[in-house]
């Protein structure tokens, strides 16, 4: 080492170090003041499997946009409904008011839009049209990492660094739900399972990205890649929890530990995932024509071209390998799979 590299090596340290300090957590859950008055989302999507009936996403969000005369943030509700055999119903919700409390303290997180969405820490309500949906916690959460903070994002303090890109953070990786639902020809009720990730920036926080998930009586799992900032490097990072591992597969770079395929015009995606005892193989496949695009805030807010689209109907078939022997083999009838900026396909019809 010579007397030169002294400086630089600080200057890592202390950046890794207080990026450790501003990491996500748990806490984080609420709400968080604004870091721009031209450009601003926040975002808390619920992902709600029902095993043999469907999956719900609700996307519960606060932004403010360019063209805003006062920068008060406003509100924006998507709601989807994919039955396990029937197409998906969707809602975009876009309201003025808003009621938002908790920024000082989770304990009392509260987001409301009056009349149509009430959410805390406890529970999920929606009446709107035809989409009548509630929810509660109905046992322990399984959250992402072990250890002191089990709220830090999956990529670890990578994101924190200055100049990566907003915060985004996985609340639960799965917790079993009560929920009910009714529409003008059905009402359902019953248990599930529940995984809410949050995000807020203002700014794209990646160049685009590929992210899995899917909840049943078998299996919990995320896994998603991004490219950082504006690089062509991508980091991947994952969890698998079933009734006999928990494995938490830590941020790497494509192509070392890491090895993918997609063709997001076919609804095609594998991944091979790598550990020192373990190797996971992720395969997911759906309908091309099940998956619908979403401009918002990503092209609406940020004026980008980073479209996202997604579908609540993939296929999935997991092969768990340690050391070298095949010990599991999980398939998953439905499941979320989702495409964003470079790895959009372009032909998906508007």
């Amino acid at each position: 080492m010579t007397l030169k590299m002294i400086p630089s090596i600080i200057a890592i340290l202390c950046t890794l170090f207080c990026s450790a300090l501003n990491a996500t957590t748990l806490d984080d859950l609420k709400p968080h003041v604004p870091s721009s008055d031209k450009t601003w989302a926040e975002q808390w999507f619920y992902n709600v499997a029902v095993p043999d009936v469907g999956y719900f996403k609700i996307s519960l969000q606060t932004y403010i946009a360019p063209n805003f005369t006062i920068p008060t943030p406003k509100a924006y509700v998507h709601l989807a409904f994919t039955p396990l055999n029937g197409k998906t119903v969707k809602y975009d919700i876009f309201r003025d008011e808003l009621i938002l409390k908790g920024f000082d303290d989770v304990n009392q997180f509260h987001y409301e839009i009056p009349g149509i969405v009430t959410a805390n820490q406890d529970q999920l309500e929606v009446h709107y049209n035809d989409f009548n949906f509630t929810m509660r916690w109905d046992g322990e959460h399984s959250h992402y990492w072990r250890g002191s903070n089990p709220g830090q994002t999956p990529f670890g303090i990578i994101p924190e660094i200055p100049g990566v890109g907003g915060k985004w953070f996985l609340y639960t990786v799965g917790t079993p739900i009560q929920y009910t639902f009714s529409d003008n020809s059905r009402s359902l009720f019953g248990s599930g399972y529940a995984q809410v990730d949050k995000g807020w920036y203002d700014k794209e926080s990646s160049a685009g990205m590929i992210y899995s998930m899917g909840l049943s009586e078998e299996l919990y799992y995320m896994f998603t890649g991004a490219k950082i900032g504006t690089s062509n490097i991508e980091l991947w990072a994952g969890r698998y929890i079933s009734d006999k591992y928990d494995l938490i597969f830590y941020p790497a770079i494509g192509n070392l530990s890491v090895k993918r395929e997609y063709d997001s015009c076919a609804g095609y995606f594998k991944l091979e995932m790598n550990k020192i005892k373990h190797k996971m193989v992720m395969e997911v496949k759906s309908p091309f024509e099940d998956f619908y695009p979403l401009e918002f805030p990503s092209v609406i807010i940020f004026g980008g071209e980073q479209k996202y689209m997604k579908s609540m109907t993939a296929n999935v078939q997991f092969s768990l390998y340690e050391f070298g022997q095949l010990e599991e083999s999980i398939s998953m009838d439905q499941a979320l799979l989702e495409f964003s900026g470079p790895f959009y396909c372009d032909a998906l019809p508007k």
